[in-house]
């Protein structure tokens, strides 16, 4: 007589899977300001919109906020899988901020829809701990 079940262990097959969070950090260097207008003197400013919640799904129509000259340069993304943070890292597991924000006529939006997780409301602590912990929806 013939069977249809499978007899075999299928936990066997089970792996993990890459869960694609990632950390938004900010260079030490730059200046952050949290305002519903660009700020002078400030390298970014954070549109005040963005930090009422403490999570929320973004799109590429949203605005992220505004960078000076600097452009892209003060933002570094790391792989959500390195809890210690970027300092941790060893250099080997950052993205190119390019993969995820853009910066078209110093009018900071993320390229595609992402679910963000805030870390830090004001311009100290977005400095010292980064910016959010994100993934792409």
């Amino acid at each position: 007589m013939l069977s249809l079940v499978n007899n075999s262990n299928t936990n066997h097959d089970i792996s993990p899977e890459h869960h694609g969070l990632y950390k938004l950090s900010l260079s030490p260097h730059a200046d952050i300001a949290v305002a519903s207008k660009p700020v002078f003197g400030a390298s970014i400013t954070f549109h005040e919109d963005l930090l009422t919640h403490n999570s929320f799904i973004v799109k590429p129509d949203n605005l992220l906020g505004w960078v000076d000259m600097g452009g892209l340069a003060y933002f570094t993304i790391c792989s959500g899988q390195h809890p210690l943070g970027v300092n941790n890292v060893n250099g080997n597991a950052t993205t190119l901020p390019s993969q995820f924000i853009s910066a078209e006529n110093g009018m900071l939006r993320f390229t595609s829809a992402l679910r963000i997780y805030l870390l830090a409301k004001k311009p100290r602590d977005i400095q010292e701990h980064g910016l959010c912990y994100f993934t792409p929806v």
